[in-house]
């Protein structure tokens, strides 16, 4: 049984607005910051399983529409990247990158590890590695098709989508209830320590969005799809071989630090400004 394309993303909205509503009503879900889209997506799992299982028929979804949208969602996080305020997270920040780069060679050696002990090409480690495990369900599909086309890794893409899903439940289970007992003992939520911009209440305007505000994210998320399509041909021609979305991000960061704008309500604001012009 075939999925297409159309029905396949129109269950996906719903998987996600299940997913949502479920961590919603129920308490341990929301306790341990377990992602709606993991919820949503194991019900899926789950139902297609069983539908294997007990009456023998795969079911298969089209999944063409999901390529172009991880280019936007790559596209859409270097649009949210400002190198301004990168730079102002001084030592924290030079840590915790440090500590992400020693874990990012943990996950790829435990990996490759792991594989050779069972058998396998060590480079099929690497999809259990920081490509699932650090890079998130995103990388794993971006990064699956190479190395099933050059390193001949025919189950890459189920490799890291098997880690990339156990990994991240394996985190909120175990990351939730170690941060809420950190936040608890160390009462961060009522700390007065103007340094910390994690944990304490916003109290700033709150945003809004209306027409304008809409169209603009929207042309803007396509023209960094754009950019970094022809970022991508030209990191190709160099014979680096980098996913897609790594192009698509460097565009998004390119048009938010060298665009500078005030402030997306700016944006919105110059739109209802020509809007009234014309009339």
């Amino acid at each position: 049984m075939i999925v297409d394309a159309f029905h396949s993303f129109n269950l996906a909205v719903v998987l996600l607005i299940s997913g949502k509503i479920l961590t919603m009503k129920i308490e341990p879900l929301r306790r341990y910051s377990i992602p709606e889209p993991v919820v949503g997506g194991f019900l899926c799992a789950a139902f297609v399983a069983g539908i294997y299982q007990f009456a023998g028929q795969k079911i298969v979804f089209d999944l063409a529409i999901r390529d172009y949208l991880l280019l936007l969602f790559f596209a859409g996080i270097g649009l949210k990247s400002d190198i301004r305020t990168l730079l102002r997270g001084g030592k924290p920040l030079a840590v915790l990158t440090g500590l992400a780069a020693a874990f990012i060679v943990l996950q790829n050696s435990a990996g490759m590890g792991i594989s050779s002990l069972f058998g396998f090409d060590p480079k099929a480690g690497l999809m259990l590695g920081s490509i699932s495990l650090t890079g998130g369900v995103g990388t794993t599909l971006a990064w699956a098709p190479i190395f099933e086309e050059r390193l001949g890794i025919g189950n890459a893409l189920e490799l890291g989508i098997a880690g990339n899903t156990l990994g991240l439940i394996a985190a909120c289970v175990i990351g939730g209830p170690i941060a809420a007992h950190l936040i608890d003992k160390r009462d961060v939520t009522q700390s007065n320590d103007t340094r910390l911009d994690v944990g304490t209440t916003f109290e700033g305007p709150p945003a809004k969005m209306d027409y304008f505000c809409v169209l603009w994210a929207v042309l803007f998320s396509n023209i960094a799809v754009l950019l970094g399509t022809g970022i991508h041909s030209l990191i190709v021609a160099t014979g680096i071989v980098l996913p897609q979305f790594v192009g698509c991000l460097i565009g998004g960061i390119l048009i938010r630090n060298l665009i500078r704008w005030r402030s997306a309500a700016h944006c919105c604001a110059c739109g209802r400004a020509w809007a009234r012009g014309w009339r």
